[in-house]
């Protein structure tokens, strides 16, 4: 069922298997993984190896922590929602535009709920994704995955679960425009800086002060992406999409 992982970045092996797993049936929507330490021992790697693993995949929409229980696979899985988006931004012309205002619309108020709701543990979740962030643009580093993770824990702050999965619905969509994006230079500190003004509304649970992060946020990455008039990233999306039905 499960084999030894040999490649250099493991963690995405063991991704990649446990994706195999949910898309034979192996794995169904509330089911339960084994445990780090077993999953460990199974993979033949490290619990840090296997504790990304699992972080990728809950940021990815497919497994649900739950406190004192374990990791269970969502009882929704994302893909349906992202293949609709990519479908829309492949066919559409301005569907680029049209992303961007939905999430000028949606993020800003999750933001703001996120303000209201978030728990001390959200917070320091979101601080120390942020420090991941900043260690590793100051290495060189783009932080593309500690940028989509920092969106996606506003989403679990809200308490949420429906919110939750449509945040790692859009994360998962645009990566390849961020990745893009912050190839800009002095585009990964700016986005740092704006994370950091969105994280201390919420730490300060001041909802009008999130909302209003967030939507200049969303503001400036779209100003930066859409300097490119041919907008080439289209096509990395469709190529990401083909890929997806293809394995």
């Amino acid at each position: 069922m499960l084999r030894a992982i040999k490649k250099t970045r493991i963690y995405e092996d063991v991704v990649s298997q446990i994706h195999e797993l949910i898309k034979d049936g192996r794995l169904k929507a509330g089911d339960q993984l084994p445990s780090e330490r077993e999953l460990a021992e199974t993979f033949k790697v490290s619990r840090t190896s296997v504790r990304e693993a699992l972080r990728a995949l809950e940021t990815q929409g497919l497994m649900v922590t739950r406190t004192g229980m374990g990791t269970f696979v969502a009882d929704l899985p994302t893909e349906s929602l992202v293949e609709l988006l990519a479908k829309l931004l492949i066919e559409a012309k301005d569907a680029l535009a049209d992303i961007f205002e939905m999430r000028k619309l949606i993020e800003p108020q999750i933001a703001a709920l996120a303000a209201e709701r978030a728990s001390k543990r959200d917070v320091e979740r979101m601080r120390e994704i942020l420090r991941k962030q900043r260690e590793q643009i100051s290495q060189g580093v783009m932080a593309v995955e500690a940028d989509a993770e920092f969106h996606f824990s506003i989403g679990q702050a809200t308490q949420n679960q429906a919110l939750q999965k449509l945040v790692s619905g859009l994360m998962e969509l645009l990566s390849h425009s961020r990745e893009e994006s912050l190839q800009t230079p002095g585009r990964s500190a700016a986005s740092l800086a704006s994370h950091f003004r969105i994280l201390s509304a919420i730490e300060d649970h001041d909802k009008g002060r999130a909302r209003n992060a967030m939507l200049n946020h969303i503001e400036k990455v779209e100003q930066n992406i859409t300097l490119d008039k041919e907008k080439p990233h289209l096509n990395y999306i469709k190529a990401d999409l083909d890929e997806r039905r293809i394995s």
